[in-house]
Parts: structure tokens; C-alpha cells; sequence
């Protein structure tokens, strides 16, 4: 009687362990977070969303993204039991036994040993560049990034506006797709002129990431290590201006990826130094909703927003910056919008409006306000980074909020 698997991703992961099957096993169907893929096919078999898991004929769902925990906990909340969730991306060899009614257990052991010497290798490339860091070893070169708080006293005293780069905006500048956007060669192009630009009322932020990591979680380490390996760090190098004064993108990340947390708090206080007293225009995404539900800008004196899509805002950037620019020119805009962001805040403030692409200060504050220490979904709040974040509805009863869109772009 042949096993009945779902498998739980559709990434190079669910592939790897896809050839690891035997030729017992029966692929039912494919699940996946990622709405846009829902009621396709793939290898001949539906790829369902997660909430439609039971009702399928299974005997194990397979988790095979690389983030498999926060699967598991979707699973569980879904209502599949424990006992038909298959984990084999642990590498938990206690299991080994249940899996072999349906897996090769020496193309998993075969597996395992690949992603630990990947691992090993990444770190390999990664250490002289760290190490070289820690001692200050100048015959390095790494981009000149100054603190965040740097970034703020910019901001604040001389009113300036800010892009940020984070790893998504140079896949997307090297012709890679990330969560938020496709990548186009329009796009890539303004990026790189972003990159490199040198507007006196604008700032760049880069990531802080590519020397020596302190106090930073391992996980954030494993995702940077990996984003500069197999050259990509001497092809990001070759966009940046190595002469140039950048300041640090995780200005908006002040609190998840750091081990000691204990300063968070006094970074939130530092950022909402940015719009006390000040009128915003927010633009972001249609299920964003920054501030909702917290006192984030509670200091700010008035709020209205500008809505447009959550994922390939950049299609329509006429459109929205159409919206933003019959806004009055002394409001703060503050833009959560992927990488669009990036690009709207320097054409705004060319424009003489001052403009901060904020990316994710809002979720990060959420998981601030709960002392969560790991990425979680946030009830009606767009989050891409976790499995199932955006399965959010598309309205809320929030008035406060309601009253404050005045445009919308679909």
C-alpha cells in the first residue's frame, strides 16, 4: 500500500526531498504560503493553500522548508496531528525509522552531510572578512556604514530623507525576485542609482553585515553568511561606492536580531523622536496597517495614509507617487512599501518632501510589545517573513484607521 505525502513547500527544498522519496510514496498534493501560487500545478499535482491541508487524503505532510519550526507550529494550528507531521530537514535520526516506510534513508544521511559541509563552506568564505573586521585589519575593505543612531540625529536635525537597502533590494539589483517584488530591469536600475546617489537632503542605508557580527542572533549570521557567499559579495562591492558614507538599513530592525535585547527599548524611544509633533503621510502596502493596534505613533500629530498593493508596488509607482504629491510638501512620508521605498523616498525628496522608507519597524515593534524572540504572524498585519503572514482579511474594524486612507491604489 503506497504512503500517501504532502509536502509542505515548493522551493528547492520540497525538490531535494522530493528525489529522496521511494517509489512507493504517492505525492497527493503540494501546499505553500504563498497565495500567488494556490491552484497551480506542480510536477503534475495541485499546489492548495495550508487551510485546505485536511481536507486531503494523507498519511504524513512534509515540511520542507528550510524554516520547518515555524511549519510545524502553522501544522499544529491548523489541527494535523503531531504524529503525521514529517520533519526530515531536522535530521533528527530518532525518526529515521517512521520515515523509512516512505523515504531513502541513506539519500537523507546523503542529503544531511551535503548541507553541512554547504554550511561549513559558507562559513569558511565568511570568516576572513569577519575576523579582519574584529581586529580592524585594514587591508580589508568593507562599505563605510555609520550607526543608527547617526541616522537618526540626520533625519531629525537636518530633516533629511532615507532609502534602505536590505538583501531583497540587491537580489533584486542582481536580477533575483524577492517576497515583495519581482525583479524588472526598470527597477534595477533605480536602485543602483539610489545606491550610489548623493542628494544633500538624503541618506542611504546599507546593511551593517559584512564584517564582524556582535551581539547578533545566529539565525541573522546563517541568513547573511548565505546572501554574501558563492561571490555575491564582491558583486554587491561592485555597486557600492566604497567612498561613500552609508549608514545602517536595520535602523528599522532594532530588536529581533539582536541576542541582548535589552536595549530595544530605548531604540523605539530613539525612532519616535523622527515624528513627534510631526504631521505623516504613510504610505504602505493595502494590509500593512503601521500602527495599528499599538501606540507606535501615538506622538505624531496628525496621520493619513496612502494605500497601494502589498506585493509589486512598483508596477504602479506613477500612481502612487501621483497620490503622494498632491499631499502638502511639509508632511513626514513614511513608506513601507518593499523596494519601491527604497526608490519613492529619494524621488520624493528630489521633490523637496522628506520621505523614510521604514520597512518593517511596525512588525518589529509588535514582537517588541509581546518579547517574542522569533518572527510570528500578527493578526491583521500583512508579514511576509512568516508562513501564513499573509493571510490577513482584506479590512478591518478599526475607524480610527479607516478614517485616515485617503487614497488607494489597486
Amino acid at each position: 500500500m503506497k504512503v500517501r505525502v504532502l509536502i509542505f513547500g515548493t522551493g528547492p527544498n520540497a525538490e531535494k526531498l522530493k528525489r529522496c522519496l521511494k517509489q512507493d510514496a504517492e505525492i497527493v498534493a503540494y501546499a505553500d504560503n504563498d497565495s500567488l501560487k494556490w491552484n497551480t500545478v506542480r510536477d503534475g499535482k495541485r499546489v492548495i493553500a495550508p487551510q485546505d491541508i485536511l481536507n486531503e487524503q494523507f498519511d504524513f505532510v512534509v515540511a520542507a522548508v528550510a524554516r520547518y519550526e515555524d511549519v510545524v507550529r502553522q501544522l499544529a494550528a491548523l489541527g494535523v496531528p503531531k504524529e503525521k507531521i514529517a520533519v526530515p530537514l531536522a535530521f533528527d535520526h530518532a525518526e529515521y525509522e517512521i520515515f523509512r516506510a516512505f523515504f531513502h534513508i541513506e539519500e537523507l544521511i546523503y542529503l544531511e552531510m551535503n548541507q553541512k559541509l554547504e554550511a561549513l563552506g559558507t562559513y569558511v568564505s565568511s570568516l576572513e572578512y569577519e575576523l579582519a573586521a574584529k581586529i580592524r585589519d585594514q587591508k580589508i575593505r568593507y562599505p563605510k556604514i555609520l550607526p543608527a543612531e547617526s541616522a537618526v540625529l540626520e533625519i531629525v536635525k537636518n530633516h533629511k530623507s532615507m532609502s534602505r537597502f536590505g538583501d531583497g533590494e540587491f537580489d533584486l539589483m542582481l536580477g533575483r525576485n524577492n517576497c515583495f517584488q519581482g525583479c524588472s530591469a526598470a527597477l534595477a536600475g533605480r536602485l543602483q542609482e539610489v545606491l550610489k546617489s548623493s542628494l544633500e537632503n538624503h541618506i542611504v542605508a546599507i546593511p551593517d553585515a559584512y564584517g564582524y557580527f556582535e551581539n547578533r542572533t545566529q539565525e541573522f549570521i546563517s541568513c547573511f553568511r548565505n546572501h554574501l557567499k558563492d561571490g555575491r559579495r564582491e558583486q554587491e562591492y561592485g555597486m557600492i561606492d566604497m567612498e561613500k558614507e552609508y549608514y545602517d538599513s536595520f535602523i528599522t530592525r532594532p530588536y529581533k536580531d539582536y541576542v541582548d535585547k535589552a536595549a530595544a527599548g530605548s531604540r523605539f524611544a530613539l525612532l519616535k523622536t523622527v515624528w513627534q509633533g510631526r504631521d505623516l503621510t504613510i504610505v504602505e502596502g493595502r494590509k500593512t496597517r503601521l500602527g495599528v493596534g499599538n501606540d507606535l505613533f501615538e506622538g505624531a500629530r496628525s496621520r493619513m495614509r496612502i494605500l497601494g498593493p502589498e506585493r509589486d508596488a512598483f508596477l504602479k509607482y506613477e500612481q502612487i507617487m501621483e497620490a503622494v504629491l498632491k499631499t502638502d510638501p511639509g508632511r513626514l512620508v513614511l513608506i513601507a512599501m518593499g523596494p519601491t521605498a527604497t526608490v519613492l523616498a529619494y524621488d520624493l525628496a528630489k521633490m523637496g518632501y522628506q520621505a523614510l522608507d521604514i520597512g518593517h519597524i511596525d512588525i518589529e515593534y509588535e514582537w517588541y510589545l509581546r518579547g517574542l524572540s522569533r518572527m510570528t504572524a500578527i493578526e491583521g498585519k500583512y508579514v511576509s517573513e512568516v508562513p501564513g503572514g499573509n493571510n490577513v482579511p482584506e479590512q478591518i474594524a478599526d475607524e480610527s484607521y479607516n478614517r485616515e486612507i485617503t487614497d488607494i491604489i489597486e
